[in-house]
């Protein structure tokens, strides 16, 4: 058996989803969608329910950005399925296709200690070579007036739980098994971490360009990448996702 056979990754055996150009803007397409539908209907909600003034009462309200995020994850969820059953496969194909095993922890808590790790030296190393780029500009994650334990619940659903189990099957699931079964490792890794991380931008958000934010997560989707590679399905990657977004929640809230 050649070299090449022994090490061939799993990923690359997943059914073609695709040529990359059009699973790139496929992408693209679903996570503006998904937003531009959840804001549209929560903020239709709000205005119905409060006779107007839809944006002040979307930026105070907890539940209102709570459905925000739950509507837009489900539905760029429900779009990758959809494009799916279009090619007629299955869940199997973005590395949902079997249940969760102790492995699948066990990786999860390597690969969140590698991410912790990468995050502090890419953040010692901009700071050392780009010194002018401002990586304490912090990230609007909405959920600015939270009281009570309510409150601090469905921030938290919204925050850690729901958006892993939107991202990682249209980022790392979609995206990176379909550019994965054309391109190297390397270049799938790095044209899905660089969208993942300019989505974290906060591009046309009226505020400075958030920079700290963009690099971690590029960093976070490299090692979401691989460990998508070695176990060939996604949930040890959910798993590092919503441990890194517990982090960011319990400092950003404490």
């Amino acid at each position: 058996m050649s070299t090449e056979a022994k090490t061939t990754p799993k990923t690359v055996n997943v059914p073609d989803l695709g040529q990359p150009a059009g699973v790139i803007t496929k992408t693209v397409g679903i996570f503006i969608i998904s937003q531009f539908i959840a804001i549209f209907l929560v903020e239709l909600a709000v205005a119905i329910i409060n006779h107007g003034n839809a944006q002040d009462v979307f930026n105070n309200s907890i539940s209102a950005q709570f459905f925000f995020v739950l509507i837009a994850e489900s539905l760029a969820f429900w779009l990758v399925w959809f494009l799916l059953k279009r090619r007629k496969l299955n869940l199997g194909a973005i590395g949902l296709g079997r249940r969760p095993r102790a492995s699948d922890l066990s990786w999860a808590l390597k690969g969140y200690m590698a991410a912790f790790l990468l995050a502090i030296l890419s953040s010692a190393i901009v700071s050392l070579f780009l010194p002018h780029v401002n990586l304490n500009q912090k990230q609007n994650l909405g959920f600015n007036n939270i009281s009570g334990a309510s409150g601090s619940v469905l921030a938290f659903v919204a925050l850690v739980i729901l958006p892993p189990l939107g991202e990682e099957p249209l980022m790392r699931g979609y995206l990176f098994s379909g550019l994965r079964r054309h391109w190297r490792f390397i270049w799938a890794l790095c044209v899905t971490s660089l969208l993942f991380g300019l989505a974290h931008l906060e591009v046309g958000s009226g505020t400075p360009l958030v920079w700290g934010a963009a690099i971690e997560t590029f960093f976070l989707s490299a090692v979401l990448c691989y460990l998508r590679e070695k176990t060939g399905v996604l949930y040890a990657g959910i798993l590092v996702h919503m441990l890194n977004n517990m982090l960011a929640f319990f400092v950003t809230y404490r």
